[in-house]
């Protein structure tokens, strides 16, 4: 374990750069190199043994997340929720939401959301529109059939994002930390929400960094403050440039990610015309992290 949140508690702090430095520095070089890196094999996903759970969160730390083998557990929600309370997360949006958004299938259903559609989906981090008071931080996915074709993702640890930011352009890195610069729009009414906005990254009361980003222009209402226009460019240009650290994979059936929801994209896929052969995840999203340094 890197104990980055102990050794280094002010790495966030705009004002502090001795830690951030130290931290950056072993930070990148510590981040995987290929999707390949991020993968953990567990025996049964809903109860990994303590050596799987230690690679788990070893991984967690270096990246904000890791793909994972199923093993021999069933491929359904039950299982997801189950590795969830596995790794200290529990607090899901699951009854806030329309049952079958848990499943991200072309089914017909919610069919004008992205998600559940075949097309490409940009840069996001899920569920912006909850705001950053009350937002989600996890996100775990698990494959029971991939598409036909295509739908492979890209990811981005968002402490990358953060260091990039840092280090090429402090000043918009401040405006984002720092003021509310979105909230949610309903995409039917057009009517903006100003309970669910708030910042782009910003730390939870453990230490450790949040964020909350999309390129969708449906659901978001950026503030149009010069100062957040101008970081808002800067920002979308950074991420839009994909950095080295972009690391790009599928999830076949039987694997699964597990995240602090990180930035990610979706390939354009071709999906099977019979639906019991569609493509079919399973989504879980919490309002906890994972925590290495809080899991027993």
């Amino acid at each position: 374990m890197k104990r980055w949140n102990v050794k280094y508690p002010r790495r966030f702090d705009l004002d502090s750069d001795d830690d951030y430095l130290r931290w950056r520095d072993e930070k990148l070089a510590a981040y995987p190199g290929h999707v390949g890196d991020l993968v953990v094999e567990l025996g049964d996903m809903t109860a990994p043994t303590a050596a799987e759970k230690a690679k788990i969160l070893e991984t967690v730390e270096r990246a904000n997340m890791c793909v994972f083998t199923a093993g021999s557990a069933e491929l359904e929600m039950a299982s997801l929720l189950a590795l969830g309370a596995q790794l200290g997360v529990s607090r899901t949006d699951k009854s806030a939401r329309h049952a079958q958004s848990d499943e991200l299938t072309d089914s017909g259903i919610l069919n004008r959301a992205v998600p559940f559609s075949t097309r490409h989906c940009n840069w996001h981090t899920d569920a912006t529109y909850y705001g950053s008071n009350h937002t989600i931080q996890a996100l775990f996915l698990l494959c029971k059939r991939p598409a036909l074709e295509g739908g492979s993702n890209k990811v981005l640890d968002h402490e990358v994002l953060y260091i990039h930011l840092r280090d090429k352009a402090p000043e918009a890195l401040d405006v984002l930390m720092n003021r509310d610069c979105f909230n949610y729009r309903n995409p039917a009414s057009g009517e903006i929400d100003l309970h669910r906005g708030g910042k782009v990254f910003w730390t939870n009361p453990y230490g450790p960094l949040c964020h909350r980003f999309s390129f969708r222009k449906t659901d978001m209402a950026w503030s149009e403050d010069s100062d957040v226009a101008a970081a808002r460019q800067v920002l979308e240009s950074l991420i839009s440039d994909e950095s080295a650290q972009v690391i790009e994979g599928r999830l076949e059936s039987g694997m699964g990610l597990i995240s602090n929801n990180v930035l990610h994209t979706r390939e354009k896929l071709v999906d099977s015309d019979d639906a019991a052969h569609k493509r079919l995840l399973f989504r879980a999203r919490f309002y906890d992290r994972v925590n290495p340094e809080l899991v027993n």
